[in-house]
This record gives C-alpha cells, sequence and structure tokens, in this order.
C-alpha cells in the first residue's frame, strides 16, 4: 500500500550540524547590526563636543542672567555679540549632531497670511461671523438638544470658529 509521495517520517538530521548552522546564523546576524552602530557614532557627536555642547548651553544661560540683571530685555541679550557667537556655535553642533534640526521650516500658508491689522470690511465680517457662531450655537443647543460635546464634534460649527479665530489672531 502507497501514500503516494507524501513523506510520513522526516528525516533524522545529526544534532551538531544544527547547533553548528544556528552558531553561523547568529555571527552572521551580529556582523549585520555591528556596522549599523559605527554609522550610527560617525555621524554624531564626539564626547568632547556633547560636553561642548553642555557647556555652551550652560554659559549662555549664565550670560543672558547677567545680562538680565543689567537690565536688558530678552531681545536686547538675544543680540549681544557674546550670545550671538555662542548661539551660532551651539546651532554648528547641533546640526552635526542631527542633520537639518536647525533649520527653519517655511510653509506657504505663514508667508500668504502676513499679520496685517483688519480692514473696515473684515472687522465687519469679523463681528458677523461672531454673531453667527453665538446664533448658532443657540439653535443647536434649544432646537437639537446638543450638549457641549455634541457641539464641540459639530463640523459646521467648527468650520466657523476655525475663520473666527483665523480673524481673531490678525485683530
Amino acid at each position: 500500500m502507497s501514500f503516494g509521495y507524501f513523506v510520513t517520517k522526516a528525516a533524522e538530521v545529526p544534532i551538531a550540524e544544527t547547533q553548528d548552522e544556528q552558531a553561523a546564523e547568529v555571527k552572521q546576524d551580529k556582523a549585520k547590526k555591528e556596522p549599523k552602530k559605527e554609522k550610527k557614532e560617525s555621524a554624531g557627536l564626539s564626547p568632547a563636543e556633547t560636553k561642548e555642547l553642555e557647556d555652551l548651553k550652560q554659559a549662555i544661560v549664565e550670560r543672558k542672567a547677567i545680562l538680565k540683571e543689567q537690565g536688558m530685555s530678552g531681545g536686547q541679550q538675544n543680540k549681544d555679540v557674546e550670545v550671538v557667537k555662542m548661539v551660532d556655535r551651539m546651532n554648528q553642533l547641533k546640526e552635526k549632531q542631527d542633520p537639518g534640526s536647525t533649520k527653519k521650516e517655511k510653509d506657504g500658508k505663514k508667508d500668504s497670511k502676513k499679520k496685517t491689522p483688519l480692514s473696515a470690511e473684515e472687522q465687519k465680517e469679523f463681528a458677523k461671523l461672531q454673531n453667527e457662531v453665538e446664533l448658532y450655537k443657540a439653535k443647536l443647543k434649544t432646537e437639537f438638544g446638543y450638549t457641549a460635546k455634541d457641539m464641540k464634534a459639530d463640523p459646521d460649527l467648527k468650520e466657523m470658529e476655525a475663520r473666527l479665530a483665523a480673524l481673531e489672531k490678525r485683530s
């Protein structure tokens, strides 16, 4: 009686061979992981640079405290020659530690919406929108029985409040 081409009993593999194969795989895995650590270290800061970064942070705080005691404002402190030099060096070290971390991202939205005072027309729109929001909230509460939680989840109200907040920022 034959069962076809199915294996009914697994072939025995000598134990010594499987242990050698497993040990070789473990060594290969470790060899693959080790170069990654070396790459990270070369891209980061040396211990001396890390210490310099911490010392710079402390020195900036101390210098600003001295300048504050002399009566300088925060903006004036930031323009102090020594503070500027220390901040530049600190930014260089931070950039070396984490490339791209000190670059400021520019959003197109922020550039297009400059903080200009509201025109007379925009002030009217702002007042009208405030009134609309109040009326809409009252309507939701009385006619539809919305709770405060329900009102926060209402998409129309969210959209109106977002427009109101944008106008309010500029005013």
